[in-house]
């Protein structure tokens, strides 16, 4: 038996090269994050974390902090370490899409968030981290691996987006409620 699972798990390693193990020495939030964080927050809340995994995938680590002890919607942030590789292109289609399904978008809309998730996105790497700061009801900074790459003051845009992993019926709900600290 322990001999089919060690070799079970060895070919998953070698068919699946990009699961990986968490490591305390990737924190979620490094020391780096926190320092963008502190500029933007006077206290730093964590709200809820939840890992997002996809059958053996295990795809990214999530954070979800406040300016206050309880989640304030309009000054929180969100944080993702991927722990997978993950191709702009796909990036890109996976929010537009989650945005559509959310709300009926205009053809202008879905070109121009399109455009902008394009210029943003970056294929991943196993460690990367992404970072959504909002700051007001109206305003959000976004940065990927510690380096500011968009400001947005987009009501609409913003709404969805974070609602990808905010709302109660997203595409995982467990995983919007262990983010939400419920």
């Amino acid at each position: 038996m322990v001999k089919n699972l060690t070799t079970f798990i060895s070919i998953c390693f070698f068919l699946f090269p990009n699961i990986s193990i968490a490591n305390e020495k990737n924190p979620i939030l490094n020391d780096i994050s926190k320092d963008i964080l502190r500029k933007y927050f006077d206290e730093i809340n964590l709200i809820g974390e939840a890992n997002y995994s996809f059958l053996l995938w295990d795809i990214y680590d999530a954070q979800l902090y406040s300016s206050t002890k309880s989640f304030n919607k309009d000054r929180f942030a969100l944080l993702l370490r991927y722990n997978k590789k993950i191709s702009k292109d796909r990036l890109v289609k996976e929010t537009i899409d989650d945005m559509k399904k959310q709300k009926t978008l205009s053809k202008n809309q879905i070109d121009s968030w399109t455009r902008i998730f394009s210029n943003i996105y970056t294929n991943t790497q196993i460690g990367s981290r992404f970072l959504a700061i909002k700051i007001s009801e109206d305003k959000s900074i976004f940065f990927y691996n510690e380096k500011k790459i968009y400001e947005s003051s987009d009501k609409n845009f913003l709404y969805l987006f974070f609602n990808i992993w905010l709302r109660n019926d997203s595409k995982n709900p467990s995983f919007s409620k262990k983010l939400l600290g419920n």
